[in-house]
């Protein structure tokens, strides 16, 4: 819980991809907590879009560090302003390459209630992607590169900001 101390700004990076242990062992740590009702877990994962005939076989991370560290170290306040039942939040960012199939963002929240838990990972996901300095580069099937560029979408998939 946020209570009036201001969180430590942590480092949210992990080098390479997310491994799916490390989300486990992430859901036992709060196993033996009885204050917990509710967990939720946002993973990302690296797809094999299609682009222009190509295929996307990785993408590689990089992020202004510092800033990205201080400015989720913000969104996390925000966050626990606004579901103060909210227990715990944890965000994992990859850098480096990561191939399509493998996990490259992890947004853990624990509450009492699972609205409070819902609604949060959903608003820091869209946070995290709209205001951190964190850059993807798409590797192409033919050694090719293209800027990752996140877009808004509606739940049907569709882009919304065109």
């Amino acid at each position: 819980m946020s209570g009036t101390k201001p969180h430590r700004v942590r480092d949210i990076f992990v080098e390479g991809p997310i491994d799916a242990a490390f989300v486990g062992t992430s859901i036992a740590k709060h196993a033996t907590r009885t204050d917990i009702g509710a967990h939720e877990i946002f993973l990302g994962q690296v797809r094999a879009d299609a682009i222009e005939g190509r295929t996307v076989e990785a993408l590689e991370y990089s992020a202004y560090r510092e800033m990205a560290m201080e400015r989720m170290t913000a969104i996390r306040e925000e966050a626990f302003a606004m579901w103060p039942s909210m227990t715990c939040l944890h965000v994992h960012h990859s850098l480096g390459t990561i191939k399509a199939g493998e996990l490259c963002f992890m947004v853990f929240a624990s509450a009492p209630h699972r609205a409070a838990a819902r609604e949060a990972v959903a608003w820091v996901v869209d946070r995290v992607k709209a205001e951190l300095p964190i850059f993807g580069k798409e590797i192409l099937s033919d050694a090719t590169h293209v800027w990752k560029v996140n877009r808004s979408v509606d739940p049907q998939g569709r882009p919304t900001d065109l």
